[in-house]
């Protein structure tokens, strides 16, 4: 077996350690940091530069810790502590994926070296300027502009991240961070969200080209629509999810760990939703996959989110309808909740997996002429009494 090439860089407390896991492998990168190691892949094989970037590290975590001595804190010693403690490693795979992309592109903008604690309002609006002129970011060097709400959930990341520092104690059990400098800052809104809700004309014209994309869009299409659930959810469905028998129609479990707020319950479903799953489970009794989509290189492996997105676009091109910008998936799920207005918004949440009943209100359950109209020409209480 071939020697693996390795280079440690420091001394023990602060070492940065660069090797090879297997041969012909990208480049791994390895540090302690509390008694915990941080590993990760470079992501490349080219050793001179694993090793100046590795030097650039020591050297950050060397400073770092010259600052918790004397009692501050820097960005970059916060995001790498805040990733290691089990508020960070805790959360969803996808979410540690987003929040770590943010905190990077928030400790690009300030550098490491920052003191987290002169954070102020002034600074959040050098941000938000930066990003939304688009100098900030290039790509192939052209200027990236964005919204509002991807601002948003970078400041929102470095907001928690703080957070979590004001109640974090280090090895001698003082506070990382005295207090919140940026709380109770507002941070940008978007103005004009894009929250398109499909009609139910685009669904049936999508349902009936939906088999010449693909023999899973067509129940990708009914679970959606028929249940309101997210992409992620019902993407990850076993058939043993499935209950049949369960009256009147059957119903679903949907599991916490594909759920964005980690919430698991089971729910009844439509008769045109058993229809389908249970056309799709006839079909599929060949194969005998535990996936209700199966992907199609590995059947032991669900279909991979972006193939849903592929899938979709193409119905659109094929059906020749127009797609509104941000009209993918999840405008089946507004078009799910706004096709159920006058419903306990309680159960309304419930039965569609919210959690919270703000979030269903202000981002999911769209106005609508027929209903402005009626609100306008029917006042309820008056009806009411005029009968009785």
């Amino acid at each position: 077996m071939p020697k693996l090439w390795a280079k440690s860089l420091g001394e023990r407390g602060h070492r940065v350690r660069i090797y090879e896991a297997r041969p012909g492998g990208t480049l791994m990168r390895s540090i302690y940091i509390h008694g915990k190691e941080d590993r990760k892949s470079l992501g490349h094989r080219d050793k001179k530069k694993a090793v100046a970037d590795g030097i650039a590290l020591l050297a950050q975590l060397q400073a770092d810790a010259n600052a918790l001595y004397r009692g501050t804190l820097t960005l970059g010693a916060l995001v790498e502590r805040y990733k290691q403690s089990p508020s960070f490693t805790e959360k969803k795979p996808s979410t540690r994926k987003g929040d770590t992309n943010n905190l990077a592109r928030v400790l690009q903008f300030f550098g490491p070296d920052l003191d987290v604690s002169t954070l102020g309002p002034s600074d959040v609006t050098r941000y938000v300027l930066a990003r939304r002129s688009g100098q900030f970011h290039k790509r192939k060097g052209a200027p990236v502009t964005v919204r509002d709400a991807t601002i948003r959930s970078d400041l929102v990341a470095l907001k928690t991240a703080l957070n979590w520092a004001t109640m974090e104690r280090d090895e001698k059990g003082r506070r990382l961070l005295r207090e919140h400098p940026l709380r109770g800052i507002e941070l940008p809104r978007e103005k004009n969200p894009r929250r398109p809700v499909m009609t139910d004309d685009t669904y049936r014209v999508l349902l009936k080209v939906a088999d010449q994309v693909h023999p899973q869009l067509t129940l990708a299409l009914v679970i959606a629509e028929g249940t309101g659930r997210r992409l992620s959810a019902w993407a990850h469905l076993r058939w043993d999810d499935i209950d049949f028998d369960a009256k009147p129609f059957g119903a679903i479990r949907w599991r916490a760990e594909h759920d964005k707020k980690g919430y698991e319950q089971v729910v009844p479903i439509s008769s045109a939703v058993r229809e389908a799953l249970l056309e799709a489970r006839q079909a599929q009794k060949a194969i005998g996959t535990r996936w209700v989509f199966p992907s199609d290189w590995d059947p032991a492996l669900p279909t991979k989110r972006e193939m849903y997105d592929q899938r979709l676009r193409r119905a659109y091109t094929l059906a020749e309808v127009e797609k509104e910008p941000g009209s993918l998936w999840h405008a089946l799920r507004r078009k799910w909740a706004t096709e159920r207005k006058g419903y306990p918004i309680n159960d309304l949440a419930a039965a569609g997996g919210w959690r919270d009943t703000p979030t269903l209100l202000t981002s999911y359950l769209r106005t609508d002429p027929e209903t402005i109209m009626q609100v306008v020409l029917n006042p309820t209480m008056r009806l009411a009494a005029a009968k009785s």
